[in-house]
C-alpha cells in the first residue's frame, strides 16, 4: 500500500464525513462503477430472468441476494483508484469470477444479512484475512461509525424501492400518447378490491425499475462503506501522521543532512575542550537559582461571627416563599385568561353541549348533496328504478349519497365536507357495527369502480345492495 500515491486527502474524519468521502469517490468514476457493477451481474441476471420470467418477484429476491458481487467490483474499482491505480478492463474481467466464488458460502449464506457488509467486505477483499484474524480485524474497523453503518443498512433498500418507483413514474410519463394500449389494458384489468394481485405486465415493469434502483443505490452504499473503512484505518493506524512525517522528511532531507554535518564537525572541534560531566553538574548546582528558600505564613483563625445572622436567613426564606406563591398565582391567572373561551362551554347544559357536538353540519361531500331534503324517502327503491332505466351512475350515486346521509344522521359519524371516499369509509369503520361498516364498504367499492374506473358492477350486485339496504327504509324485492 503506497500512501504517497493516495488521490484523496487522508485525515481523521467524523462518521458522516467518511460517508461523504465514499460518495465523492463513487461520483468521481460513476460511469465506471456502474459499468463494472452490471458487467458482473448483467449476464447471470439476464439468464435468471429468462428462467424466472413467470415469477418476477422470485427474480427480484435472487437479484437482491446476488448484489454483493456487484459491490465487490465497485470496491475493486474505487480502492485502486484511491491509491493512484486505474484498473484496465482485462484485470476487471479477470476479477469477476473471483467476485462470484471468493468465500461463496460465507458471503452469500452465512453473512448475507450482516449490516456491516459494506465495511467488512473491504477487510475480506483488500486485506485477504480469514478466520480469527478476520473476526478481530472486523471488530476493529466497525467499532467507529457503527451507527452510520446501521442507517445505511436500513435506508439502502428503502431508497432503492422509492428510486424504482420514481423510475416507473418517469417511464409512464415518457410513453407516447396512443402507444400505451398494453399498459392501459393492464391498469384496467387491475382489481382495486385486491390491490396486491398485480397484472403480469405491471409486476414485471415494477420489478425491472426496482432492480435498476438497487444498482444505483448499491454503488453509493459500497462507496460509503469503503469511506468508513478508510477513515477507521486512519484513526487506528495514524495514516495522516505517517504521511505528514513522510512529507516532512522529503522537504527537510537535504537540510537535515547539512545540519547533521555541521553538528558532527562542531562536535569533533569542541571535543578537546570538553570537561568531565561531574564538574559541569557541580557548577550548575552552585548557581543561586538552585538555592532552597523557606517561607512561613500565618493563617488567621476564622471568626465565630462570620456568616449571615439567623434572622437574615429567615427573612430571605420568607421572601423566596412569597415570590414563589406570587409566581404560581400569576401563572394560574394567565392560564385562565388564555382559556377564557372555555368558560362558555361550562355555562351550557350537558344536553345542549351534546347536541352542539353531534349535530351534523356536512351538506356536500365530494360534490354530492347528502342532506335529507335532497334524497327521496325510499332511497333503495328509487336507486333500483334508475338502474333498470340504464342510468347507472345516477343510481349508484343515489345509493352512496343516501348511505352517507344516513350514517351522518343516525350513526353520528363526523364526516367532513373535505373527506374523500377513503376518509368516509375509515370514519364509518371507526364507529363500529352501529352504522353497518360492511354495507358501507360494499357501496363505496361499487361507486368508486364506476366513478373512477368506468366499470359498471353486475346487475346482481346492485340488486343485492338495494335489497340489503340497512338503514330502516323500504327495500326492493
Amino acid at each position: 500500500m503506497q500512501l504517497d500515491a493516495v488521490t484523496a486527502e487522508i485525515r481523521p474524519r467524523s462518521d458522516w464525513e467518511a460517508v461523504d468521502l465514499g460518495f465523492a469517490m463513487v461520483r468521481r468514476s460513476f460511469w465506471r462503477c456502474i459499468a463494472v457493477w452490471w458487467l458482473a451481474l448483467g449476464v447471470p441476471m439476464a439468464l435468471a430472468g429468462w428462467l424466472l420470467w413467470q415469477y418476477p418477484l422470485v427474480m427480484l429476491v435472487v437479484f437482491w441476494w446476488c448484489k454483493p458481487v456487484g459491490s465487490r467490483m465497485v470496491l475493486f474499482e474505487i480502492s485502486r483508484r484511491l491509491f493512484g491505480e486505474e484498473p484496465n478492463w482485462r484485470s476487471i474481467l479477470l476479477e469477476i469470477p473471483r467476485a462470484w466464488v471468493r468465500r461463496f458460502f460465507y458471503r452469500f449464506l452465512w453473512a448475507r444479512f450482516s449490516p456491516w457488509l459494506p465495511v467488512t467486505m473491504a477487510v475480506e477483499d483488500l486485506e485477504g484475512l480469514r478466520g480469527k484474524m478476520y473476526q478481530q480485524r472486523c471488530g476493529q474497523v466497525v467499532r467507529r461509525g457503527e451507527g452510520v453503518v446501521m442507517w445505511l443498512y436500513l435506508v439502502s433498500d428503502v431508497s432503492a424501492a422509492w428510486l424504482g418507483l420514481g423510475i416507473l413514474g418517469l417511464l409512464m410519463m415518457l410513453i407516447p400518447e396512443g402507444q400505451g394500449s398494453a399498459w392501459q389494458l393492464a391498469l384496467e384489468s387491475w382489481d382495486s378490491g385486491s390491490p396486491w394481485d398485480l397484472p403480469e405486465l405491471i409486476t414485471r415493469t415494477v420489478v425491472g425499475c426496482v432492480i435498476v434502483g438497487m444498482s444505483l443505490t448499491d454503488v453509493f452504499v459500497t462507496g460509503a462503506g469503503f469511506g468508513i473503512y478508510i477513515n477507521n484505518r486512519t484513526w487506528i493506524e495514524g495514516w495522516d501522521v505517517e504521511l505528514a512525517f513522510r512529507r516532512l522528511g522529503q522537504r527537510l532531507g537535504k537540510v537535515a543532512l547539512m545540519v547533521m554535518s555541521i553538528l558532527m564537525v562542531s562536535q569533533f572541534a569542541g571535543a578537546e575542550e570538553a570537561r568531565m560531566p561531574i564538574e559541569v553538574i557541580q557548577e550548575v548546582k552552585a548557581d543561586g537559582a538552585f538555592k532552597v528558600h523557606t517561607v512561613t505564613e500565618r493563617v488567621p483563625k476564622p471568626s465565630s461571627r462570620s456568616g449571615l445572622p439567623l434572622e437574615w436567613v429567615g427573612m430571605l426564606m420568607q421572601l423566596f416563599a412569597i415570590c414563589a406563591v406570587a409566581l404560581l398565582v400569576g401563572a394560574f391567572g394567565w392560564m385562565l385568561w388564555k382559556k377564557r373561551h372555555l368558560l362558555h362551554l361550562f355555562r351550557m347544559g350537558s344536553r345542549g353541549l351534546k347536541e352542539a357536538v353531534i349535530t351534523p353540519t356536512a351538506r356536500v361531500v365530494m360534490g354530492l348533496e347528502v342532506t335529507t331534503d335532497t334524497l327521496p324517502e325510499d332511497v333503495p327503491t328509487a336507486a333500483w328504478m334508475l338502474w333498470q332505466q340504464g342510468r347507472h351512475q345516477e343510481s349508484l350515486g343515489l345509493l352512496y349519497r343516501g348511505a352517507i346521509s344516513r350514517v351522518i344522521q343516525s350513526g353520528q359519524v363526523e364526516i367532513q365536507e373535505s373527506d374523500t371516499e377513503g376518509d368516509c369509509l375509515r370514519r364509518v369503520e371507526q364507529v363500529g357495527t352501529a352504522v353497518h361498516p360492511g354495507y358501507f364498504r360494499g357501496i363505496t367499492g361499487a361507486w368508486s369502480q364506476l366513478a373512477y374506473a368506468g366499470v359498471s358492477p353486475p346487475d346482481a350486485q346492485v340488486e343485492a345492495l338495494c335489497r340489503e339496504w340497512p338503514f330502516g327504509e323500504g327495500r326492493i324485492g
